[in-house]
């Protein structure tokens, strides 16, 4: 984040957000608190920086080249995908593979003009109102911004995290590997 970035940031936070944003704001800083706890025991790192801190020790150790690293790391993650939800179909398990063990080399086409952690929020959101659990007043608050709020969310998702919140709402992954999937898709 560049420092005109986060003065931004800060300034919406002090200055411009209103209850409800802050709130969210606020609930999303002790999701990150929690998020880097859960992740202090494997050095801090999420799925994909661990992936790729494997894939080098690996190659240094081996002197594999990257690609052969990244088909074992790939395979790896399909096997744990497929014992954690075996019913999950090849085009659902490809779409997870490609959000887990995306090429850093090759730039991501930008598929949303959202920063990662407006995406994040709006993915709880979504989740939260899908499965029932959002307050009614929440629920009004956003239909008062936007009466179509949940299809101009899922339109903002990019494909990935379409996929991923897919298969959680269909309980295809648990509740903490679809926050791991998300959080390293969005790369926070």
């Amino acid at each position: 984040m560049s420092r005109k970035e986060l003065e931004s940031a800060l300034d919406f936070i002090l200055n411009r957000a209103d209850e409800a944003e802050f709130e969210v704001i606020e609930k999303a800083c002790q999701r990150r608190r929690a998020d880097r706890a859960a992740l202090s025991p494997i050095g801090g790192l999420g799925p994909r920086a661990a992936a790729h801190q494997m894939a080098a020790q690996i190659e240094n150790q081996m002197g594999c080249s990257v690609d052969s690293i990244r088909g074992m790391v790939k395979n790896y993650v399909a096997d744990i995908i497929r014992q954690n939800a075996p019913e999950i179909s090849e085009k659902d398990l490809n779409e997870l593979l490609e959000a887990y063990t995306a090429d850093p080399g090759k730039a991501r086409k930008k598929t949303s003009p959202y920063p990662p952690e407006a995406l994040l929020s709006m993915g709880r959101l979504f989740i939260e109102y899908s499965e029932g659990r959002m307050a009614p007043s929440r629920q009004q608050e956003l239909w008062e911004d936007s009466p179509n709020w949940q299809e101009a969310y899922w339109n903002a998702f990019p494909p990935e995290m379409k996929a991923l919140v897919k298969a959680y709402l269909q309980g295809k992954l648990d509740g903490d590997t679809f926050n791991t999937a998300l959080l390293s898709f969005l790369g926070l």
